[in-house]
């Protein structure tokens, strides 16, 4: 199996343990309580607040081939093409205020920029930033990849079950709409990224799966309780 193939089966075996989960379940069947959406929002919020810096990051380590899809997802990110004027950050803030949360977006502004110098003083697990790119690199396109798939779902349960207009989700709805072609674009960027930094199928995949070895979206959407929870479950 080549990489490609065997990174979207990492992909869609994550997005089904994350769907799975009874986390996501009470959230898109209404039985969740106020507190556990309220939650998730925040949750979303501090793991995407910083994310022009991370596509920032990745852009810069780029081979030249794959440079013009993430200048243009970057600028998307900010705000610049794609129509809209407005950085998705600020959609984030939106999501947050429109649902009550305003008052903790200050905590999670530092929050979100703790977990971005946390990344930086961190001990690297690799031996250069050929493999740190990668591993970035898989963890970005994971999440464009579950948003084209999950995202529209999501975004129904925040109006159905937590009251939220559609205006105030228009985070979610807009990352179903355009990361269907961002995550066919990223999967091209990571194939080039490959032969460009000269990884061998099986050292790239070792990353991949080391990259994704918890459940990054249960981890960032619903934390480390419901990581353990998943966990228990396997073993039995």
């Amino acid at each position: 199996m080549d990489f490609r193939n065997r990174l979207e089966t990492l992909y869609q075996n994550a997005i089904t343990e994350f769907t799975g989960c009874a986390e996501f379940t009470a959230l898109e069947r209404g039985t969740a309580r106020k507190s556990d959406y309220d939650r998730f929002i925040v949750n979303v919020a501090r793991t995407h607040l910083r994310s022009p810096q991370l596509l920032a990051f990745v852009f810069a380590v780029a081979p030249p081939e794959a440079q013009t899809s993430l200048m243009h997802n970057l600028l998307e990110e900010l705000g610049v093409d794609d129509g809209s004027g407005v950085p998705h950050p600020a959609l984030v803030r939106k999501l947050l205020s429109e649902s009550g949360l305003e008052p903790l977006l200050l905590d999670l502004e530092e929050r979100a920029a703790e977990d971005i110098r946390q990344v930086v003083v961190d001990p690297l697990l690799y031996p250069s930033l050929r493999e740190v790119g990668l591993s970035a690199l898989v963890e970005i396109e994971a999440f464009e990849y579950m948003l084209s798939r999950v995202a529209s779902r999501i975004a129904r349960a925040l109006v159905t079950f937590r009251k939220l207009s559609p205006a105030t989700v228009e985070w979610f709805t807009h990352h179903s709409e355009v990361d269907i072609k961002h995550a066919e674009q990223g999967l091209g960027n990571l194939e080039t990224y490959l032969e460009y930094y000269d990884f061998s199928p099986e050292e790239a995949a070792t990353i991949a799966e080391m990259a994704l070895r918890e459940n990054v979206f249960i981890k960032r959407y619903f934390g480390e309780q419901a990581l353990g929870n998943l966990a228990a479950r396997i073993e039995q």
